[in-house]
């Protein structure tokens, strides 16, 4: 009863009536098909109710026209004719375009059945009215009564029809001959509350050789897209539309801050009306109706791509204005899925040989998508600003956060994109990418951090919004790099893609190929990727394996959503969960590798498992559905045959999880099947590998202290940068473990989750074999995802909670939440020391990568090749057909040695066995990583180099800025000694 301008007592109620009984009777006398039994009784009832809601729910966005809206239901409502009338109203706005006006009437005014009434509303021309009254009898001219613009004239013209059925034409678009028949045609279903049809294009020039059809909405046309049968639509295109005029005062008229002013290319207002309509009315439909046509004169000066990409760009400023209105999922939902099918059809047809599309229209299209989203997101970037300064007045306080919140993330890639100009990677030191980013990035990064701090403590924030924050920081720490690099980061990267090179030239991997025939035993990973790279005709994964952190890192933010949802129902809780796993990952454990692709799927089944365990709120587990089942399968046969660890690690957390009672109806089955899978496998492709190394893993098993400490304890020979990375790592570790811990005893409720056994579950593996000195970090790897959740669900709940509380505990609040930031810019310190510490052993010069690509072009089957280490592109290139020598594995005394007296060293580690070429590569990363971690005495590369200079019997066969290859003669060859 609180409508504005509802008149209390028993008017309205008779109001009410009195329409509902006249709907009644045009439902029972004239609508055809009616049969008086309960789809009757149904059709009027719900016909009453909708008056009912139009008078209760009277709408104020259009005051003038709810108060016809009233006066309309007030009048009684007598037996109409079987066909509603129908007014037809065209809006204009200058002289110039007077020829297509005088069209667009004259089509009108030659319809059958003819229009009840055809009303042209001029938009403040007093001449045009002027000549249109003396030149268009039978034509109600009026005047636009509202603010200028589309919108206000066509309220003028719904407000002064008389007809049932108001139909819009535009002025320059002609109807064709039974334009009126048709759209009246699809109103004999009452539940139809609006009917729009097929607007054809009429080029004046001819349409442009690079116009997509799919964009023939630039111009006011019905696009490639669009249903080509009758159906029902979200809106229809403007210039060809019709309503039921009282739905139209019902939903209180088009919005006169939306649609065009003139000549500016703005739109959107009969999409946001259509929502509107929509909404009042569930069940009722919006109809297509494309045999209901009009062709739309298109001038020349629309046929330009200025004109393209302007319109485009207004068309996403004004779906920005709609969402603001009618919510982004409204707003958006037929976009979506335009830009899923109609676009990429329309750019495979452009680029298929022979297609209907020409090829020029391809990269239109890829103009006018990123004109319109550019649009939108200046819109939206625009409406958060303008609500921000609209709150400051109120809470200066809270304004700033919000702005912080909104703008923190453009800000903070603005200033990452300027800190990648005229970055000097040949300046790195000890410290790495540390020592030579610009102290934008390092502002960029701190901005970042207080950015999603900051949209923490609003709870209207959005989670696309905090999507955009956790893809920034991975943005951040992983796209640097390859932004950077010329060449493909890390040794290990490369040794990947040497072995899938050799798994597609020959089509299989060697079993004998000393420390990489492992590689032949877990194959799955690289017959994935030899699937990849010839379905889509390339040559190598080389291609694309640098950008496999950056996917690898933004692929995982989905199972991590998942996993953390099941820990608690605060969104802001979970992604401040995400983001914060991104915030301690330093482990680097994302390259092109086995271990990063079966850490993801490691990560996708321990979220699939954990979901549908009992919790909180939910105190039986969830049945697990046949496609949820097949997935899983797929993922653990995936992860078994892909890498060797993991399946093990994985096994371990499955037995853990199943400990509690309340959890083995899920995790116990999963468990069987992945032991199953990798007792078959591990007994059947990977047992020679096995059986063969069943010794070390044996007297692994017999020293826990000694795996425990590998790779953590070991420093000596380290440079004092290296020291300071490896104790950033160390304490970031420690940091997020106790955070962890002090979450499981502070916060009762994650004790009742799985979050526990996820993060104790890897820890006794750490003392179960060294993995080469990597186990603990594995460790901390395969914890983090839980761990990195408790760290958050410490820190975050001042955040999220500092709207709330009162008295002498409101302070203390604030005080907590102050500190988050600090703590958080604390761990991004510790991260960037930890992750890019490194990088002046892992980057790469193009001098570097054109040497080591000439000596694995130019070395004869069976070289031999060697190295101060295996750290230069192309190390292990066909890696079956050559043996390696890398000094750094060598035994301490040979090193030793080759320090003393490097020639005759080197003659004795390259002497054995059958005559054969023997190359030595020396280079600048090779140089940095001996030195960074003393894997060689101090000085040797340096003595090394000088020993061999003007050697006969080591000549230079090839030399670069920052490599250098020799070859090793034999003893009494030509040019020996």
């Amino acid at each position: 009863m609180n409508a504005p301008g509802f008149p209390p007592g028993g008017t309205g109620v008779r109001q009410a009536l009195r329409s509902a009984l006249g709907v009644w009777r045009r439902v029972a006398m004239n609508a055809p098909g009616f049969r008086p039994g309960r789809t009757g009784v149904r059709q009027a009832v719900r016909s009453a109710l909708g008056v009912w809601r139009r008078v209760m729910m009277m709408t104020t966005l259009n005051p003038a026209a709810a108060t016809e809206c009233s006066a309309a239901a007030a009048e009684p409502t007598t037996t109409g004719p079987a066909t509603p009338s129908l007014s037809v109203v065209i809006c204009a706005y200058t002289l110039d375009r007077w020829d297509q006006l005088l069209a667009a009437v004259r089509s009108v005014q030659r319809q059958h059945p003819a229009p009840d009434e055809i009303l042209l509303v001029v938009d403040h021309c007093p001449e045009l009215a002027r000549r249109a009254a003396d030149a268009l009898p039978g034509v109600r001219v009026l005047p636009n009564a509202e603010a200028q613009g589309l919108s206000g004239g066509r309220n003028t013209g719904v407000r002064a029809a008389h007809g049932d059925i108001v139909a819009f034409l535009d002025d320059d678009a002609a109807a064709d001959p039974d334009w009126i028949a048709r759209l009246l045609a699809a109103y004999r279903d009452p539940l139809v509350l609006g009917v729009g049809g097929l607007v054809r294009p009429l080029w004046e020039t001819g349409r442009p050789g690079w116009f997509p059809r799919e964009f023939d909405w630039v111009v006011g046309c019905s696009y490639r897209g669009l249903p080509e049968h009758p159906a029902p639509v979200r809106n229809f295109i403007g210039a060809n539309m019709s309503f039921r005029r009282a739905e139209i005062l019902a939903a209180g008229g088009f919005r006169t801050d939306l649609g065009r002013i003139g000549t500016r290319p703005l739109g959107c207002e009969e999409t946001e009306l259509c929502l509107r309509v929509a909404a009042r009315n569930p069940g009722a439909t919006l109809r297509y109706e494309p045999s209901a046509a009009v062709r739309h004169h298109v001038p020349a000066a629309r046929t330009t791509r200025k004109y393209f990409r302007a319109r485009c760009y207004a068309e996403g400023l004004s779906k920005a204005a709609v969402a603001r209105h009618s919510g982004a999922g409204s707003a958006l939902a037929s976009e979506r899925a335009y830009l899923r099918r109609t676009l990429p059809a329309a750019v495979a047809e452009g680029l298929r040989p022979g297609g209907a599309a020409p090829t020029g229209t391809v990269p239109a299209v890829a103009t006018g998508v990123a004109a319109t989203v550019l649009g939108y997101a200046v819109g939206r970037l625009h409406q958060a600003v303008e609500g921000a300064r609209s709150r400051a007045a109120q809470s200066p306080g809270k304004a700033a956060l919000r702005a912080l919140a909104v703008l923190g993330l453009p800000a903070a890639l603005v200033l990452w994109a300027i800190s990648l100009r005229g970055v000097n990677l040949g300046a790195m030191g000890d410290l790495g990418l540390v020592h030579v980013l610009p102290v934008t990035y390092w502002a960029g990064l701190g901005l970042l951090g207080l950015g999603v701090c900051a949209a923490l403590t609003n709870r209207r924030t959005r989670g696309i919004h905090y999507a955009g924050y956790v893809l920034g920081l991975i943005t951040f720490l992983h796209a640097t790099p390859l932004a950077l690099y010329p060449e493909l980061r890390y040794s290990w990267a490369w040794k990947h893609v040497a072995v899938t090179d050799v798994l597609l030239s020959s089509g299989t991997l060697p079993t004998k190929a000393g420390l990489l025939a492992v590689y032949a035993r877990w194959p799955g990973f690289f017959w994935l990727n030899d699937l990849f790279v010839q379905h889509w005709g390339l040559r190598s994964p080389g291609s694309y394996a640098s950008w496999s952190p950056l996917l690898i890192n933004a692929a995982l933010v989905i199972p991590l959503l998942v996993l953390y949802r099941s820990f608690t129902r605060s969104r802001r809780l979970v992604w401040g969960g995400v983001f914060l796993f991104f915030t301690c990952s330093w482990v680097g454990q994302d390259y092109f590798s086995p271990q990063a692709f079966a850490f993801l799927l490691y990560v996708c089944v321990i979220a699939a498992v954990v979901r549908k365990l009992p919790r909180p709120g939910r105190p039986k587990p969830t049945r697990p559905s046949v496609g949820w089942w097949v997935l899983l399968v797929l993922a653990l046969v995936t992860i078994v045959c892909s890498h060797p660890l993991t399946p093990v690690l994985l096994t371990g957390t499955l037995v853990l999880l199943a400990l509690p009672r309340r959890n083995r109806a899920v995790v116990v089955p999963v468990l069987l099947v992945a032991l199953v899978l990798t007792t078959a496998w591990d007994m059947t492709v990977a047992r020679p590998y096995l059986e063969e190394n069943l010794h070390s893993i044996l007297t692994g098993l017999s020293q826990p202290e000694a795996n425990a400490g590998s790779g953590v304890l070991g420093l000596a020979g380290a440079t004092s940068g290296q020291v300071a990375v490896a104790w950033a790592d160390r304490i970031l570790s420690a940091v997020v473990f106790l955070f962890a811990g002090l979450a499981v005893l502070v916060r009762p409720s994650l004790r009742r989750t799985a979050l526990p056994l996820l993060a104790i579950a890897p820890l006794p593996w750490a003392v179960a074999n060294s993995y080469g000195g990597e186990m603990i970090f594995r460790v901390y790897l395969f914890a983090l995802p839980a761990t990195a959740f408790g760290a958050a669900a410490l820190l975050l709940p001042p955040l999220l909670a500092t709207a709330h509380g009162h008295g002498l505990r409101r302070p203390l609040r604030r005080l907590r939440a102050a500190a988050v930031p600090v703590v958080v810019l604390a761990l991004f310190a510790a991260l960037s020391l930890a992750y890019f510490g490194k990088e002046n052993v892992n980057y790469f010069t193009p001098s570097e990568t054109a040497a080591a690509k000439w000596l694995a072009g130019h070395a004869p089957e069976g070289s031999l090749i060697v190295g101060a280490s295996d750290n230069f592109p192309y190390a292990y290139a066909d890696y079956p057909y050559h043996d390696r020598i890398w000094l750094s594995e060598a035994a301490p005394e040979d090193q030793r040695q080759v320090n003393r007296d490097p020639v005759s060293e080197l003659r004795v580690l390259t002497g054995a066995g059958p005559p054969r070429p023997v190359y030595l590569i020396l280079n600048r990363a090779q140089e940095a990583q001996v030195l960074a971690t003393g894997a060689l005495p101090p000085g040797t590369l340096a003595h090394l180099t000088h020993a061999l200079a003007h050697r006969r019997d080591f000549p230079v066969v090839h030399r670069t800025a920052d490599a250098v290859i020799y070859r090793i003669l034999p003893t009494g060859a030509p040019g020996g000694r």
